[in-house]
């Protein structure tokens, strides 16, 4: 009868330490669960490097002028209408990465506009050529 009584505590202990052993690992799991949610997907991180890239290349992106009279006097050198509408484009991207650097839209969102932008900049990209 010792015998008996000995494996039921034995046996209550272990079960005892081992649901204490599960809510701990349970906590710990939660608290990584919740530090992650703040974190982007990596995947969806470089995909969106990758068409800013992608845009920056076809909109010639550095050769934006800073100011107007700078813009008056490189006129010169684009088809004026095909300058406007790469500069436009320019500028709906400064638009946009200032929205996502700013917290006003989700990596998601942001990750379709960029979509939808290189989706249109591709359509035009013959336009964005310096002119000969």
């Amino acid at each position: 009868m010792d015998v008996f009584f000995f494996f039921l505590v034995a046996g209550v202990t272990i079960i005892v330490l081992i649901l204490k052993f599960d809510k701990k690992q349970a906590v710990k799991v939660n608290a990584v669960l919740r530090e992650s949610r703040s974190i982007p997907p990596m995947f969806l991180l470089k995909s969106t490097e990758q068409k800013i890239a992608a845009l920056k290349v076809t909109l010639r992106f550095d050769d934006v002028p800073q100011n107007m009279a700078a813009a008056s006097t490189m006129a010169n050198l684009y088809n004026n209408k095909n300058e406007s509408l790469r500069l436009s484009k320019v500028q709906e991207l400064k638009l946009l990465s200032a929205k996502y650097n700013n917290g006003q839209i989700s990596i998601e969102a942001y990750n379709v506009k960029l979509d939808e932008l290189l989706d249109m900049v591709q359509q035009h990209g013959s336009e964005f050529v310096l002119a000969s």
